[in-house]
């Protein structure tokens, strides 16, 4: 009797645990403390299953996961419970129907904290195949003012993180030289001219006139003057949209072309003498002071610096070595060889009679070099027999052809 009694209670028993909140384990547990350390213990460590508890998963109920009080074979990965379908999905968000098809597991783009702002691992996609997603239902795709074109996404877009760094994978159609590229680069489909582009015809000139890089639009170019809509320089040469006059400029309210005949180089410049700076008006060294404009160079002739203009010699406007008379009047000194030494102005020649009398001993006049009277000095006066020393039809004049004949070393000719 007492046999059957014990039985029976361990069946009441045995039906109060199972219908407990926890299960059987439960009231294992009430009925015997649970060991420290162990899945029923408070302080458990969960890490050492190899799935640690963070952010929202640390928040969740244990019997979320471990129903009935089972442990062991709990599954690890996201899929088991937030798969639609899944015996632990239950109500946990789950993937919708319009995720991106992908095999890849949940963690690779997701954490533990929110499923939002998940960042996808575009590793492992196929070249080619971006459309498959991105096409404005399961991811974004292109917008209704991208460039009309058939290529594929990653012709242009180099990177996975951003849509900005694009890399235009321009066609034969489209290519530099191709004169459409407003098609596109319209301000709309993609980047077009900005506030401060140099004004050009809408109509007539094309990108590619200038633009010569499919690459970068501030690579290559080269302006082409010739479909610029104005043809005052200074709307573009301001220093603005364009390089303008550096604070060295001649001081000057005339019109850039005035001397900028070309415009290729800022360097070839004709320059438009008015008639308060024009050759003889002596004002020259206002401007042609090495700072403004080109000044004297460095082995010039010695000239006075207050009284002598450059106009005094130079007698053209549009060049330094053309039509220049020199006005020996100017020069800061009477020694001719100051000057005339060969480097600064034309000095003796080889043949010259040897002297180092100065110059204007003989050369009297500053016009032309002959017509000099010689000054003999006693050593080669008449009379001393030295005549030919000079006189031999190289250092100075000789006998003439016809001259009567002499011997040549016992002749004098003074004899």
């Amino acid at each position: 009797m007492k046999k059957w009694l014990a039985v029976l209670l361990a069946a009441l028993l045995w039906g109060a645990a199972a219908w407990a909140p926890g299960g059987l384990s439960l009231s294992v547990s009430m009925a015997q403390p649970a060991k420290p350390g162990s899945p029923q213990s408070a302080d458990f460590d969960h890490l050492r299953t190899g799935f640690p508890l963070t952010d929202r998963h640390a928040q969740a109920r244990c019997e979320s996961c471990h129903q009935n009080g089972i442990f062991q074979g709990t599954p690890r990965d996201c899929a088991s419970c937030h798969r639609a379908g899944m015996r632990l999905a239950r109500g946990n968000v789950v993937m919708p129907v319009k995720h991106l098809p992908t095999q890849q597991a949940c963690d690779s783009c997701h954490n533990t904290r929110t499923f939002t702002g998940a960042r996808f691992s575009h590793s492992g996609v196929a070249p080619g195949t971006c459309m498959t997603c991105h096409n404005s239902s399961i991811a974004p795709g292109k917008p209704a003012t991208h460039v009309p074109t058939t290529a594929s996404c990653e012709t242009c877009h180099r990177s996975t993180s951003t849509w900005l760094a694009v890399t235009g994978g321009h066609s034969a159609a489209n290519a530099v030289g191709t004169g459409t590229c407003d098609t596109c680069h319209n301000g709309v489909g993609a980047r077009g001219k900005h506030p401060a582009h140099i004004q050009v015809p809408a109509g007539a000139a094309k990108c590619d006139s200038c633009h010569k890089s499919q690459a970068s639009f501030t690579v290559s170019v080269r302006t082409d003057h010739a479909v610029v809509a104005t043809a005052a320089c200074a709307s573009c040469h301001n220093g603005t949209s364009a390089t303008g006059k550096p604070p060295t400029h001649v001081a000057t309210t005339a019109a850039c072309e005035t001397c900028h005949r070309t415009t290729a180089n800022w360097t070839s410049v004709t320059g438009a003498h008015t008639s308060a700076t024009a050759v003889g008006t002596g004002t020259c060294d206002t401007c042609h002071n090495g700072v403004a404009a080109k000044g004297k160079h460095a082995a010039h002739i010695t000239v006075s610096s207050s009284t002598s203009k450059c106009d005094s010699c130079h007698k053209s406007q549009t060049a330094f070595n053309a039509a220049v008379t020199m006005n020996h009047s100017v020069v800061a000194t009477t020694a001719c060889a100051s000057c005339h030494n060969g480097t600064a102005a034309r000095g003796k020649s080889a043949t010259h009679v040897a002297t180092t009398a100065a110059c204007d001993s003989c050369h009297r006049s500053t016009t032309v070099w002959t017509g000099a009277t010689f000054a003999h000095s006693a050593a080669n006066a008449v009379g001393t027999g030295t005549c030919d020393t000079c006189h031999n039809g190289t250092s100075a004049k000789g006998k003439h052809a016809a001259h009567i004949t002499v011997s040549s070393t016992t002749s004098n000719c003074v004899s």
